[in-house]
């Protein structure tokens, strides 16, 4: 049994349930009574959410009751000696049942029946006598194998049940049957909910009598009024009516205000107020009301929180608060797993905190406690050996006369020896760990700080050192980050002396080294005696003498010395205020055969001098961080102020004479004093180092100790500038040093290269010759013309040039080396091999770009040669060492200098790839800039025969195509040909294609002009492809030839050829070309000018062949990798193109267009021009392609045929032609109108009804005599349907024949005078 003040009992804490015994049950030998014992009270049973709040318990055979009191006629000279017993509680929870069952195996049909019967009866009757003038429910329950029948249909189960219960003396409701079938859990489901009515009215008449005694109190009967209503309050939380129970003990929790406190019954009053405010809170969380629990709480503490009651037990009323906070906490926490939310301010952290510190103050009155009463004379040495024997049995009572002085003495001592036994630390300890996860939980977490130092005091206060060491270590760099300097000094000396007395080699010297520290506001000569105690562990002895240690501690020093790992490291990034270093390279780039110097700057920050034996500095590969190298200092200066080792940095006459020419020698164990600055040098081979190679300060070491045991501090190079400046910022380190981190180690490129851009060509006069570089045009072979030269005394193997194009111009720019006549392979980058160098040799390399379209191209060289070395194993020499040390963590504060040094040097485009041991390869990539300009810009324009522009075309109809030539080119250019290429399904007039002989120079901004007259056959859904043309020829027998189409070789494979899609069905380009033109094109024509450029594409690719005279290439080399990627083919000419079938007119082999969204316009034809630069050799092709218009079926073609030259007063004919396209016989009225009678004289039918076979012509001849000179206008023909030879036809179509008419005839012509005036 605890004491009353340190914990609250069990029997209050746990939730009330009515309790149910079960007897009759044999579970050890009956498997029967075991599976209906595990229905009601399994573990899995139980946590069901369905089922009811009962407790049950298994009584033996032979339970004993317990027996009740004698009922009192009236309390008035009833005087209780406490107020609550300690048995009640437990009594009516685990005790006293509220119903008793009974379980018997009867089955109705049993043989035995009648004796079966008599057994029960007698069993009923015992148990009627153990409960004798108690409430307490029986019942009776039958276990049987089958399922019972409905009501009324199994007559002897009736029969036998009421003797059953005559027997007894119980009644029907009294008794039930549980069959143990496979759904015995439900059964036991509805018998549950049957045994808790029955609990109900048993726990409603005990509330009824209790209510019946506390009416019979009077005013004297405080103290029983407490006791009634807290047994209220009791049962009603058996009847799991809450709210009730809440307000009975609110009621008792009030009424112990009557009661006057003093010394002798204040543990009583403060025991019980303690349980009422606990059920009460717990009530209140229950029912969501927690403000209420925690203002209660509040408001119980301060009430009590002054009532002491006896001094010398004040340990008591430390225990009594620490309990009530820890159990309150406790039942917060239990709130907030039921869905309580929670605040910073408000959480169960807090409580358990307050629970901690007052069993400190209750250690500390127990230690005064003990004091006094050993000092006092009076007190006797003889002590109550059985603790037991000084409590009651009520609640916070003791067995101790009231004015026995000597007695309570005595229990006075008995309490205070008690209370030493009790294990002070360990409380604290368990209540700090709850409080410091509840913070955490709430994100306090520099109170949680505060909590984990509290617990490390603890652990060092009960003795254990190691674990009090190591929170205060993760404790440290906390507050050693925030800058509480109080704080962190105070943790950090604590940290010392559990190192010390733990015997922690590692943390002493930690903590020491940092102990030294300037900020921590210690005395000199204690920091002397911290040096003089670090200086005896590096000498492998304790810090202090054995008189002054314990011999646990001098065992612990004398293990943990023998077996010290050494050196220890000390993260000075971590670590502040002890020693600042900083590297810095003297060059930011350095050649390969020059020397590498690094100056290291050291200044003590302690105010007592430090031993250092070295200084070394960590240098990585930035590309390779895993090789990193060791560098000594060797060599030393030291100034006593910063301005002085400015002065030296920046040197002039009168400090060159006072500062020594030379650096001293680094000694081991050189003393370093406080406040000066020391300038240390380490130098080694740049050669020894790999080229192309960022070298970086990665770490600064200074090695402190003895061979024995050492102390390695270490630091990031990352210079950190101090968050406060000085004024002057002439204090500052940065200020007065160039900090140069990286260092470049540059590699030997031994190839220079010089490009020639252009075709070139003399400017000047004979005697001094100038070449100027042209300027690259459109669709032309622009020549770069590289010269690599070797000027080092080197052999190079395997030089090469690689040229490529960027990914954004692979499309429309090519490479080629290669410009024969015919077919040019071009590539989207190429590898040109130069050979072998000697020294001081050079070669050439020469290449042409193709561009279709006007860009600046940047195009990415890349040189690279082999070179024969000599590659030691290590790479590096016996002065920079491979360092082993584990690299320390870098931090990178928001003040750290990210970017030191603008000054550093990019890093060489040079790239270095050892092939061997003896042999790499170097490579540099260029970039070389070369700006194209436009050609041409070229439109087409589409008219109909009286000059009106076109927007639909009619088959069969004549129309004219105006192509407008204007010359863009920067450099004068020559014109040697240009003329028209019509697809297959248009036919050109012969009288205007006339190809013109260009001979004169053309310069930027002249413009040329071509007017060719076209017509088609065929409507877009039946456009002839060259598939069609082939297949039809194949049926004929006959081949498909033209004087465009040179003798074709035929492939040596066997595969069929790829189909030629029709140029201008954009659907079927879709599906077949979109995929392969991508990777392999033939580009016929691409200008940025026009708006809807096109690009004719072949559907082949050619990948390993230079041939050119088979228009149809072989698919068989498209999956090859290479081919996909660089090779792409293009026409020199623009006739190998097209798939000649006529004169100037062909299949266009293929179609590949940049617009998104492509149109089903077809392709007219590819419209050429032939030039060259002035006093150039090289012929160049620029093709257009032409888009078409929309193609008609027309209800009449309409011919009109006159002479090209009409003179005056000559006769002329004038023919018009109509021919009827359609598959019915047209109907027609012809008219013919002169408006003007003075200008000509016509003959010929003026009106004429005509009518038109399918696809058959009329012919209308008109003879036409001219009067007059000059511009004349035309007789006027119009032309009507007969709507009443043809009904089906409407006035409302002689619109669509207007038009037509007024499309294909010309309205005016020129008269010429007379051929005698002309003659004259």
């Amino acid at each position: 049994m605890t004491m009353d003040t340190t914990a609250l009992p069990s029997e209050l804490l746990v939730t009330p349930q009515p309790l149910v015994g079960f007897c009759g049950l044999d579970t050890a030998r009956v498997s029967v009574h075991k599976a209906v014992w595990e229905a009601f009270s399994g573990s899995l049973q139980r946590k069901a959410a369905d089922r009811a709040a009962v407790q049950y318990k298994l009584l033996p055979p032979n339970y004993e009751f317990p027996v009740a009191k004698p009922k009192r006629a009236n309390y008035e000279w009833y005087h209780p000696k406490g107020i609550l017993k300690r048995n009640w509680m437990l009594k009516h929870l685990h005790v006293l049942p509220s119903v008793v069952v009974l379980f018997q195996d009867m089955e109705w049909n049993d043989l035995q029946w009648t004796e079966k019967q008599v057994q029960c009866a007698a069993i009923v009757q015992a148990l009627k006598n153990a409960l004798q003038e108690r409430n307490t429910r029986l019942c009776l329950v039958l276990l049987q194998r089958a399922a019972p029948l409905p009501p009324g249909e199994d007559l002897l189960a009736a029969e036998r049940a009421a003797s059953l219960t005559n027997a007894c003396g119980i009644t029907s409701k009294m008794l039930f049957i549980l069959p143990h079938t496979e759904h015995l859990t439900g059964y036991a489901l509805r018998l549950e909910s049957a045994f808790l009515d029955m609990a109900q009215s048993y726990y409603a008449l005990m509330s009824k009598r209790i209510r019946n005694h506390r009416d019979q109190l009077t005013a004297a009967h405080t103290s029983l009024k407490i006791r009634h209503q807290f047994k209220l309050g009791f049962v009603a939380e058996m009847r799991q009516d809450f709210s009730t129970g809440q307000k009975h003990y609110f009621q008792a929790y009030a009424n112990l205000d009557e009661i006057r406190i003093n010394d002798g019954n204040c543990l009583e009053i403060k025991t019980l107020a303690g349980f009422l405010n606990y059920k009460i809170c717990r009530l209140m969380f229950k029912l969501k009301t927690p403000r209420d629990a925690i203002n209660q709480f509040i408001i119980h503490v301060e009430k009590y929180k002054s009532r002491v009651g006896f001094k010398d037990l004040a340990f008591e009323h430390h225990a009594w608060l620490s309990t009530q906070h820890s159990v309150f906490a406790e039942l917060f926490c239990e709130a907030i797993k039921n869905g309580l939310p929670a605040l910073q301010t408000q959480h169960p952290g807090i409580y358990y905190h307050k629970a901690a510190e007052y069993v400190m103050k209750r250690r500390d009155a127990a230690l005064e406690a003990y004091a006094a009463i050993q000092s006092s004379a009076e007190a006797t040495p003889t002590t109550i050996q059985n603790p037991l024997s000084l409590y009651t049995e009520f609640f916070g009572i003791r067995a101790v006369k009231t004015g026995d002085l000597v007695a309570e003495q005595q229990a006075n001592m008995q309490l205070c020896d008690q209370e030493r036994s009790y294990n002070h630390s360990a409380g604290i300890i368990a209540l700090l760990s709850q409080a410091m996860a509840q913070f955490k939980i709430y994100k306090c977490l520099r109170f949680r700080k505060k909590l984990a130092v509290d617990m490390a005091e603890e652990y060092l206060k009960s003795g254990d050192h190691a674990k009090a060491l190591t929170l205060y270590s993760l404790m440290l760099p906390d507050y050693r980050q925030e800058k509480w300097s109080t704080i962190f000094t105070d943790v950090l000396l604590k940290t010392l002396r559990c190192s010390l007395l733990s015997g922690s080699v590692a943390d002493y010297i930690a903590c020491s080294v940092e102990a030294l520290s300037l900020r921590h506001q210690g005395e000199q000569s204690e920091g002397i005696l911290i040096l003089e105690n670090l200086w005896q562990v590096f000498q492998g002895v304790p810090p202090m003498p054995k008189t002054q240690l314990t011999p646990e501690a001098q065992a612990l020093w004398t293990t943990a010395l023998a077996s010290v790992k050494s050196p220890i490291q000390i993260d000075l990034d971590k670590v502040n205020d002890v020693v600042e270093m900083c590297a810095t390279f003297e060059r930011v780039q350095l050649n390969n055969d020059d020397l590498l110097q690094l100056q290291l700057i050291v200044r003590v920050l302690t105010d007592v001098p430090l031993r250092i034996r070295g200084f070394h500095v960590i240098l990585a590969d930035a590309g390779n961080p895993h090789n990193s190298y060791k560098l000594e200092a060797l060599k030393y200066f030291c100034f006593p102020s910063l301005t002085q080792l400015r002065g030296q940095k920046q040197p002039d006459e009168e400090q060159l004479e006072t500062q020594p020419a030379e650096p001293k020698n680094f000694e081991k164990n050189m003393r370093l004093e406080p406040g000066s600055y020391y300038q240390l040098f380490c130098s080694t081979e740049a050669q020894q180092f790999h080229e192309n190679t960022q070298l970086r300060i990665v770490r600064l070491e200074a090695h402190m100790g003895t061979d024995q045991v050492a102390a390695l501090l270490t630091c990031s190079s990352n210079y950190s500038r101090q968050l406060f400046r000085h004024h002057t910022r002439s204090r500052d380190l940065d200020d007065n040093v160039t900090i140069n981190p990286i260092c470049y180690i540059a590699p030997t490129f031994h190839l220079n290269t010089q490009t020639n851009l252009g075709h070139g060509h003399d400017n000047g006069s004979n005697e001094e010759k100038e070449v100027v570089a042209t300027k690259m045009l459109v669709n032309e072979y622009y020549p770069v013309v590289t010269t690599v030269s070797n000027p080092y005394n080197v052999y190079l193997q395997n030089v090469g040039v690689h040229i490529s194009i960027p990914v954004g111009l692979r499309n429309s720019v090519f490479l080629t080396t290669d410009i024969s006549p015919g077919r040019q392979k071009l590539h989207s980058q190429i590898q040109i091999d130069v050979g072998e160098l000697s020294a001081h040799g050079s070669n050439t390399a020469t290449f042409y770009i193709f561009s279709l379209t006007e860009a600046e191209i940047k195009l990415q060289q890349r040189l690279s040669y082999t070179l024969d070395v000599d590659r030691g194993p290590g790479g590096v020499g016996t002065n920079a060492r491979v360092s082993t040390a584990p690299n320390s963590s870098e931090s990178t504060p928001d003040h750290e200098v990210k970017s030191v040094v603008q000054s550093v040097a990019a890093i060489s485009p040079v790239q270095i790839e050892y092939l061997d041991e003896t042999r790499l390869r170097k490579s540099r990539e260029d970039t070389l800039t070369v700006r194209c300009y436009g050609d041409f810009k070229f439109t087409a324009r589409f008219y109909t025969m009286d000059r009106k522009p076109l927007n639909q075309v009619y088959r069969g109809e004549n129309f004219l195509l105006r192509a407008n030539t204007e010359v863009v080119a920067v450099d004068d250019v020559e014109i040697l040909d240009s003329f028209f290429i019509c697809d297959h399904n248009l036919v050109q007039s012969n009288y205007s294609f006339k190809q013109k002989k260009y001979t004169n120079k053309y310069s930027a901004g002249e413009q040329l002009e071509s007017v060719i007259v076209l017509r088609t056959n065929a409507t877009l859904r039946d456009w002839t492809t060259a598939r069609d043309l082939d297949h039809r020829g194949k049926l004929e027998g006959k081949a498909v030839a033209s004087k465009f189409i040179r003798p074709a070789l035929k492939p040596a494979t066997e595969e069929p050829q790829a189909p030629t899609p029709p140029a201008g069905m954009s659907a079927y380009m879709s599906k077949s070309l979109v995929t392969k033109i991508p990777t392999t094109m033939t580009i016929i024509n691409s200008n940025s000018a026009v708006s809807n450029a096109l690009q004719v594409a072949n559907a082949g690719v050619m990948s390993n062949s230079m041939q050119s005279d088979d228009v149809n290439v072989a698919e068989e080399a498209i999956n090859t990798q290479e081919g996909i990627k660089t090779t792409r083919l293009i026409y020199n000419k623009a006739l190998e193109a097209v798939q000649g079938t006529g004169h100037c007119r062909g299949f266009i082999k293929g179609i590949y267009t940049l617009e998104g969204n492509p149109t089903t316009v077809p392709i007219f034809g590819v419209f050429c021009i032939r030039w060259r630069r002035v006093n150039g050799k090289e012929e160049n092709e620029s093709k257009f392609v032409i888009r078409g218009l929309h193609i008609a079926e027309p209800p009449l073609n309409i011919y009109c045929t006159i002479e090209e030259k009409m003179f005056v007063k000559m006769p002329m004919a004038f023919k018009v032609v109509l021919k009827n396209p359609t598959t019915h016989v047209l109907h027609l009225i012809a008219n013919l109108s002169i408006s003007k009678t003075d200008n000509f004289i016509c003959s010929g039918h003026k009106q004429l009804d005509i009518s038109i076979m399918a696809y058959e012509e009329k012919e209308l001849v008109y003879n036409l005599y001219p009067l007059q000179v000059g511009w004349q206008e035309l007789p006027v023909l119009s032309l009507e349907y007969n709507t009443k030879a043809d009904p089906q036809k409407k006035d409302s179509q002689n619109a669509l024949l207007d038009e037509l008419v007024q499309r294909a005839l010309p309205k005016r012509v020129f008269v010429l005078p007379p051929l005698k005036q002309q003659n004259k």
